[in-house]
Order: C-alpha cells, then structure tokens, then sequence
C-alpha cells in the first residue's frame, strides 16, 4: 500500500525539491512582514494560531465596557476616591456626591463579559473592536481571552481608557495616540491603528470616546460639554482628511456622545474650526473622498437588555467610501446580553456590530 512513509523513505530528494521550491519561501515571506509590521504587529497570533484571513472583508465592532478593571484595582483606587472626575493624568476614581461610583465587578460578571466576547468572535466573526473606559490590556485581558490580542491602548493614567481588542491572526500595527483628542487634559485621546499595514488592504482605523453631555443640539452654546466637543472634532476631521489625502481606506468608530441621527441633519457651518454639528464637518467632500457612511444610518435602536431605555445611538461606526466601495454588502448588528445574565455587572452599552463584505 502507498503511503506517506514509502514517499518519505523513496522520495527524499523529491521532498527537498518541494521544500526548496515552495514552503522555505512562504515561511521567508511571512517572517518578513512580520518584521515589516513592527513589534506592535501580529501576524500568526497568540496560542499558536497560524490562520492569516479567514474571510474577505472586515467586520468591526465597538464596546464601552463601563469602567472596566480588576476586582483588586478597583478595591485599591476606591479607597483613595475624589470628589471630581479625576484629570487625565491621574489613576484615581471619582466618589461624587449624589452620582452613582464606578461598578465593582465579581469574577462571574467578568466570566459573563468574556462570553460575550467569545460571541463576537465565534459568531458575529468580528476581526476588531474598538473599546472604551476599560483600564488598559491588563484589564481588557479579563474579558477578550482565547482568540484575542488587546493592543494599542491610549496612555492615560485615568482608568477610562481606549484601545483595541483584535482578531489573532490580523495584521496590524499601532499607530500612537491622537492625543489632541484630549482637549482640557480631562478628556479621551483617541487611539490608531491600522490593519493590514503596508498592503492594498491596509485600512486606519480611529476608536474614539468623545465628550459626553452634549448629545444633541448646536455645539456653539454655553455649555462646557459643547464646548468640548466642538474642540474635539476638527481634530478628528484632521485625522480623516490626512488618511483621504494619503488614499487609505478608514474608520472611525466608538462613543461619540451624540445622537449622530439627529446630527447628520444640520450643516457644520462656515466655520471649520469652530463647527456647529458634527457628521457634516467630517462628511464635506474637502478633500475629495471625505465622504463617510454610518452604520446606524436608518436603523431602529436595538436595546442592550430590558433594562435598557435608551432610544438612540451614541455607539457608531463611521468608514469612509473607499471602504465602502470595497465592501458593497454591509450588514448591521447589535449583540445584545444573554437573558440569562440579567442581574450580573456587565455594561450599560453592548457591542454594536457592522459586517462589510465585498
């Protein structure tokens, strides 16, 4: 009977010839983008997974995780609370009077969490999530476990925190913080990263956790969030039209604190440095391409749970219309929580999900 034994033992000259001709050079090639996508780049993954793109497209996913960190760190920084929201440089919590303190959570609600993680990746096929308010990798690692890399997290004593959780096995490198996101040294720098660097796939991509308390309405009021967010987005229209000017297809993903539906409605105004809304100084057409599509876009709002009585979006995933043109079949999802694990410390957001396929 033929076998692999009779080949190995008649044909070894054969198998070198194979070697030679086709898997040394793969494994070259794959060693050298390895190298070409830097320290912070994964190839192969964790775990000793070797799979390099299981499926065409992209499908990403962003989560707040509503003060995410470890049972003992958040018993440490609780001891020495204070008054006010601690500035950017600090690693403290806030004990406001009269506001609920950051959630203390049991290792079963971690364990809850992590499963739902598993589900963006077993079933949604998720390849990235951007995160919010979650205390950096350490922290992330409690909940994005088997399949997962969390990377390129912004640096920011303050626990509230955003970076990314990523697919084992996609390419990609980190790209440093957006720090002029962080307007007044209380706020959130954003963090970049970009997938499949340095190839004609290759896509930037921008987490971002904007102001809170001006979710709708003109952002030139007297009103300090408003003030705030109106700082904050011509830094990231900046960060739009550069990546439009250099031809790479992007994202811009997250909690952006404002009811996008509403918004999308009015004009930036003539003012680019002091804009009165949001989408429309960022979707302008200046340059050429600074042309953005919104997952959320005629959506119906789908709740995290039954407890959840919030009727519209502040979770949204932006990309640009190279992205788009790339991917004409887009579809929408919203991971809601298990029913089972009402009454565990999870999150007041849930993942919100876009599938972008060519």
């Amino acid at each position: 009977m033929f076998s692999f034994l009779t080949l190995a033992g008649g044909s070894r000259t054969w198998l070198r010839r194979l070697w030679a001709s086709w898997a040394r050079p793969a494994v070259q090639a794959a060693v050298a983008l390895s190298t070409a996508t830097s320290g912070h780049a994964a190839l192969f993954g964790l775990g000793g997974s070797t799979s390099l793109d299981t499926h065409a497209g992209l499908t990403l996913a962003t989560w707040n995780l509503e003060w995410l960190m470890s049972p003992a760190v958040h018993e440490e920084l609780s001891a020495r609370c204070v008054r006010q929201q601690p500035a950017s440089r600090e690693r403290a919590l806030p004990c406001t009077p009269g506001r609920t303190p950051p959630p203390r959570r049991s290792l079963a609600d971690l364990d809850a969490l992590a499963h739902h993680a598993d589900r963006l990746r077993q079933r949604e096929q998720v390849d990235v999530v951007a995160l919010q308010e979650v205390d950096g990798p350490e922290a992330a690692r409690l909940v994005f476990r088997q399949g997962w890399r969390v990377d390129c997290f912004v640096q920011r004593a303050h626990p509230q925190k955003v970076g990314f959780a990523i697919r084992e096995g996609l390419p990609y490198r980190c790209n440093g913080d957006l720090a002029a996101l962080d307007v007044d040294g209380t706020s959130r720098a954003g963090a970049d990263i970009s997938l499949w660097p340095g190839t004609p796939r290759e896509v930037r991509v921008l987490a971002v956790h904007l102001k809170s308390g001006c979710f709708t309405g003109k952002l030139d009021r007297s009103f300090a969030p408003c003030q705030r967010l109106q700082q904050q987005v011509p830094v990231v229209e900046a960060w739009i039209d550069q990546r439009v000017r250099e031809g790479v297809a992007l994202a811009v993903l997250g909690d952006f604190n404002r009811h996008l539906a509403k918004d999308a409605r009015f004009p930036a105004g003539p003012d680019e440095r002091a804009p009165l809304n949001v989408i429309q100084a960022w979707s302008d057409q200046q340059p050429p391409g600074a042309d953005l599509l919104r997952a959320t876009e005629g959506q119906p709002y789908l709740p995290c749970d039954a407890q959840d009585t919030h009727s519209q979006y502040i979770d949204d995933i932006l990309i640009d219309r190279r992205l788009a043109d790339r991917n004409a079949n887009r579809r929408f999802a919203r991971l809601s929580y298990d029913p089972r694990e009402q009454g565990r410390m999870l999150s007041d957001h849930c993942p919100l999900i876009w599938s972008l396929r060519p």
